[in-house]
């Protein structure tokens, strides 16, 4: 087992106002350390290249999980969730060698608004 990164699309910027979100879209990275280093520190010497924000201290976020809806403020490992702009994810870089289910991703980003948050889920 190892890390892993689930992006959770907002409808729209004025999601981000609200005290609870439902994440409709899930978007699974498979496990891609070069994929996963431009957003967060993974490894010695390693310095994200695309800034995430925490999300707004009233925001709760809900996910579809097998027991039901649950509530996140935190990931896995206790960090505050984060988001980003689709705007700047698109400024993430997919080596040719990625796996086809990430170029998938990559592509389902480019398409959306500039102005979509993202909340990047790890695990």
């Amino acid at each position: 087992m190892g890390l892993g990164l689930t992006l959770l699309p907002l409808r729209g910027p004025q999601q981000m106002g609200d005290v609870s979100v439902l994440c409709h879209d899930r978007l699974s990275f498979d496990q891609d350390y070069e994929i996963f280093g431009q957003l967060s520190d993974v490894g010695e010497g390693n310095k994200p290249t695309i800034k995430a924000n925490p999300i707004p201290p009233q925001m709760w976020v809900e996910t579809y999980e097998d027991e039901g809806i649950e509530r996140h403020r935190d990931d896995k490992y206790g960090t505050e969730l984060t988001f980003v702009y689709a705007e700047r994810l698109k400024k993430l870089k997919v080596s040719d060698d990625a796996s086809p289910k990430n170029k998938a991703i990559k592509a389902f980003v480019e398409a959306l608004p500039d102005d979509t948050p993202i909340i990047l889920l790890w695990r």
